[in-house]
């Protein structure tokens, strides 16, 4: 039938005018195959152009007004009867664009032949079979009362539905021959709403049909000049009524750079690809779908998230239509999108040697989805460890972790700054930044011991009845805490002095505590009011808890 639909279309001989009608519509989806896809994936796409032609969308009534008389009788008739099959063909696959023998989509066509008078033959219909059969049951014989034969039919049409447009097609082979003048009935007809088109076969009073027809005559009087001819006028008026939804169709779809194309097809017309441009043509759409699909390759380097696929794609007809197409997004899942490095802030006391600190860099995709498999590097760009650095591949958690060890003494006290980093597949750096303190908290350990008297024996006596003592400070940072002697019978306090200072304490609640140069090996000879409380203080201001450092007993 696409055969006999574009034979409708193609200019008719000089004898037969074109017709026109309402056009048809045309309207355009796309679609992908998937909601998901994973990076560096492919999703299906398919874009849709569902037509209807103009009487697919606008259904119609048609009643064919066919001469039966007896100058019809033998080819002119056997003509007739193809010529009017076709032309219900053509209504059948138009409608929904299948030839099935059912005309589709509320159009219904009519059979009213005439010769002495007139006769229904089949009414109103959608049985396109049915149709076809009153037709090929016609036989020849009798005059020609056009009259009755155009007030039959109008009687026909004016019981159809109120939505349908209503036509009429007469054809005739002569002048009237018996009942009154049509003219009347033609023009009731026309008043009532009712497209009237005309078919003169061989030398017959083209005035008088003319008369009958809707103006302007251009579009609606067809002559045929011989039998044979009767198909291509009834095809030309089957084009007339039906119209295709669109000719000259072009549908330029513009898929967007984060993906590349592959395997276009169409189901009609041709494609062609230039790029990420597809240009799809199709020179006519009748009452049918036609697609275009191919694949959208993700290129990783795009990175993902919901991404339009085909942001564009614009379309144009000879007939103007205006169509417009969705924007679909995809969902590109396990691209690396961003970085996050714990712990944000960590505190450590550096105190014992050998300390190290952890972080965790965990990356994920658009979605908040773990990645396994990137590579993260990481570094420490300042504070007491800078330069210190490592990598490691993310595991199936998304996760890799980095452990790097504490700076021991003063130089390792301060905030490192660490930073964590993978290389999107663009190629920039995706990094997060963490603090990392290292402090020192812990007070020195201090002792007050006894020692010998430099002027006499290297064992100092159990009661160290001479007072000398050495004083000693360690701590787990600073090498080299200072120590205090504070006296607990007054605010006087004396030093700090290094580890390792000794020193002579004497007691005199009367004197005013000083601090004097010591002899010997001994450096200095603190006097105070009361007992020594000894405490030490570190580079971090860290103080002991004192300890006492009794003064000896008086002479006996």
């Amino acid at each position: 039938m696409t055969a006999i639909l574009l034979a409708a279309l193609a200019a008719p001989p000089a004898t037969t005018p074109a017709a026109t009608a309402a056009g048809g519509t045309v309207t355009g989806t796309k679609a992908l195959g998937a909601a998901d896809i994973t990076c560096g994936g492919s999703v299906p796409v398919t874009v849709t152009l569902d037509a209807e032609n103009g009487v697919a969308g606008s259904p119609v009534d048609v009643e064919l007004v066919l001469d039966r008389s007896g100058s019809m009788q033998g080819q002119p008739l056997a003509d007739l009867k193809a010529a009017a099959k076709a032309f219900v063909d053509i209504l059948d696959e138009a409608t929904d664009g299948v030839l099935d023998g059912v005309v589709a989509n509320g159009t219904r066509i009519g059979v009213v032949s005439f010769a002495d008078n007139a006769s229904v033959d089949t009414a109103l219909t959608s049985d396109a079979n049915a149709v076809k059969s009153a037709i090929d049951a016609l036989g020849a014989g009798g005059s020609t009362n056009h009259s009755a034969a155009i007030s039959t039919g109008q009687a026909q049409l004016a019981g159809s539905l109120p939505t349908n447009a209503k036509k009429m097609i007469v054809m005739t082979d002569g002048a009237t021959t018996a009942g009154g003048d049509a003219s009347d009935d033609a023009a009731a007809a026309r008043a009532a709403g009712t497209e009237i088109f005309g078919i003169g076969l061989g030398s017959v009073n083209s005035a008088e049909i003319k008369d009958w027809t809707t103006d302007p005559d251009t579009t609606h009087y067809f002559a045929a000049p011989t039998s044979a001819d009767l198909q291509q006028v009834f095809e030309a008026i089957g084009a007339a009524i039906v119209v295709p939804a669109a000719t000259g169709v072009s549908v330029v779809d513009t898929v967007a750079p984060q993906f590349s194309i592959s395997d276009a097809a169409v189901s009609k017309g041709s494609v062609a690809q230039a790029g990420n441009q597809l240009t799809w043509t199709v020179g006519e759409l009748g009452t049918e779908t036609a697609t275009l699909t191919f694949t959208a390759t993700h290129h990783p380097a795009a990175g993902g998230g919901a991404l339009p696929v085909n942001p564009s794609v614009a379309y144009t007809d000879t007939e103007g239509h205006a169509v417009t197409f969705g924007n679909p997004s995809v969902n590109v899942h396990g691209c690396a999108a961003a970085i996050d490095v714990e712990p944000e802030h960590a505190v450590n006391e550096l105190g014992t040697p050998g300390q190290t600190h952890t972080v965790t860099a965990t990356v994920t995709d658009d979605f908040g989805a773990p990645v396994p498999a990137t590579a993260v590097d990481f570094s420490v760009l300042s504070g007491p460890n800078a330069g210190a650095a490592g990598g490691a591949n993310t595991s199936a958690a998304g996760t890799a972790d980095f452990t790097y060890p504490g700076t021991q003494g003063l130089a390792g006290l301060g905030t490192d700054t660490i930073r964590g980093c993978f290389t999107h597949a663009d190629g920039h750096a995706v990094c997060d930044d963490v603090l990392k303190d290292w402090v020192d908290t812990t007070p020195p350990v201090v002792t007050c011991r006894p020692t010998n008297n430099p002027s006499g024996g290297t064992i100092p006596p159990a009661d160290n009845e001479d007072g000398f003592f050495v004083l000693t400070a360690t701590d787990a940072v600073d090498p080299s805490p200072q120590v205090f002697v504070r006296d607990s019978a007054s605010p006087a306090v004396f030093g700090g002095f290094p580890s390792g200072t000794k020193i002579k304490l004497v007691q005199a609640p009367g004197a005013t505590p000083n601090q004097k140069p010591g002899v010997g090996d001994i450096n200095w000879r603190i006097t105070l009011k009361g007992d020594a409380l000894v405490y030490g203080v570190d580079a971090s201001g860290n103080q002991s808890a004192p300890v006492s450092c009794l003064v000896p007993p008086p002479p006996k």
